[in-house]
């Protein structure tokens, strides 16, 4: 760091979280005078007159203006692409024991890898880089260095710039290709991945350490109901462990069907024990209680803004229709609901309270227990005290 880095006045609010471990400065009267052209920023505690953080400078984001870069002050006078190799290293080397089980890892995972607004994805041989800081868009040549001298195996890099309409063009940093379509595995289990093509890829990763943690609770039953399946990467994990009634719920005929391509990339599966219903999940559950189904196992990860075609709602509310209508159709000798909420907006404490309202609320109040938390891990470990990365929550639901 050659030129003399500025100096900002930081709100004492924003020093106080800093030093409790969250990793953004948001947008406050402060702020405003911060200079737009500086990369690096220096954060003082302008009530103690002490130097606190080394920040990002995050200009064009609406909320976030800027990013923790270090709080150790030996750090601030070393070279960035030095600190960048090694933080970048770190993250990987860390994520390789998983690279056995899985072809899809988040390599970095932003603020919790010390490398803010950045996500890298590992996709098979092929990498997807989301910035969700703009910073790193200047970065761009010694980030794909980096990363190619970390995984010489990598054969393409797309790039995704997450901007605040959350519109996600992508693009080839080999310019002669502008979409992908290949196989990976999971878990033993193959997925199709299709880049550029859609709205999202086909596969979340950030729920494959969940899919592990609950094959536990999966062991010995028999059937399943997945709501929300998208290309139903639950459906095959089940009908992988051998279950024989699995039913896949989903408004979309686009992802069903991509679903049926996934089931064909895995002919150990038995078909025969699969069936999609193409409707909102409400009817396609008011449908199976009028059949008298039954499931042993129940999925739920509703999108943060679900749509039925008709009317949209929040995840969380979308659950005082849902939860009710699961509890009728869950074996109450061993079935066990899985029910998730995808937003940082919304704390455990909330997510917890409002589905022990809705059971309260209904015919099974005193008969039901909210257990056990499914959290991000593995790969997608949140950063203590940043509850921005804590976005996806899960509890276990079943009988007592």
């Amino acid at each position: 760091m050659n030129k003399p880095i500025p100096k900002v006045n930081l709100h004492p609010a924003s020093c106080k979280y800093l030093k409790l471990g969250h990793p953004w400065i948001t947008d406050d009267s402060y702020t405003k005078k911060f200079p737009k052209d500086a990369f690096f920023l220096i954060g003082v505690d302008e009530k103690n007159r002490q130097d606190v953080a080394l920040l990002i400078n995050d200009p064009q984001h609406k909320t976030v203006k800027a990013r923790l870069w270090s709080l150790d002050k030996a750090e601030w006078t070393l070279d960035f692409k030095q600190v960048l190799a090694a933080r970048i290293k770190t993250a990987i080397d860390l994520r390789r024991p998983l690279m056995s089980e899985r072809e899809n890892i988040f390599l970095i995972n932003g603020e919790s890898d010390g490398l803010p607004g950045l996500l890298v994805q590992l996709l098979k041989n092929e990498l997807m880089i989301q910035y969700y800081a703009m910073f790193w868009k200047d970065q761009e040549a010694s980030l794909v260095e980096l990363l190619k001298q970390n995984l010489p195996e990598i054969k393409d890099i797309w790039v995704q710039e997450r901007n605040f309409d959350q519109a996600k063009a992508i693009r080839c940093l080999n310019v002669a290709k502008n979409s992908s379509e290949f196989t990976l595995k999971e878990f033993g289990l193959n997925y199709q991945i299709k880049i550029n093509q859609h709205y999202d890829f086909g596969i979340y990763s950030d729920m494959s350490a969940i899919r592990k943690n609950m094959r536990p609770y999966l062991q010995n039953k028999k059937s399943l109901l997945n709501l929300f399946s998208y290309t139903g990467a639950f459906s095959v994990y089940c009908l992988g462990m051998d279950f024989d009634n699995v039913v896949s719920v989903d408004l979309s005929p686009k992802y069903l069907a991509w679903l049926d391509e996934n089931l064909a990339l895995n002919p150990q599966l038995k078909k025969d024990n699969h069936s999609s219903l193409c409707m909102p999940s409400e009817r396609a559950m008011d449908k199976l209680i009028n059949e008298k189904m039954k499931f042993e196992v129940i999925v739920c990860d509703p999108p943060s803004a679900s749509s039925d075609g008709n009317k949209i709602s929040s995840a969380l509310k979308s659950y005082e229709n849902l939860l009710p209508q699961m509890l009728e159709l869950l074996d109450e000798e061993k079935g066990q609901i899985f029910a998730f909420l995808n937003t940082h907006t919304i704390s455990w404490t909330k997510f917890e309270e409002k589905l022990k309202s809705i059971v309260d609320a209904s015919k099974f109040k005193n008969k039901i227990i909210i257990g056990k938390r499914f959290k991000l891990s593995e790969d997608c470990v949140p950063l203590k005290g940043f509850h921005e990365g804590d976005y996806l929550k899960g509890f276990l639901i079943e009988f007592k």
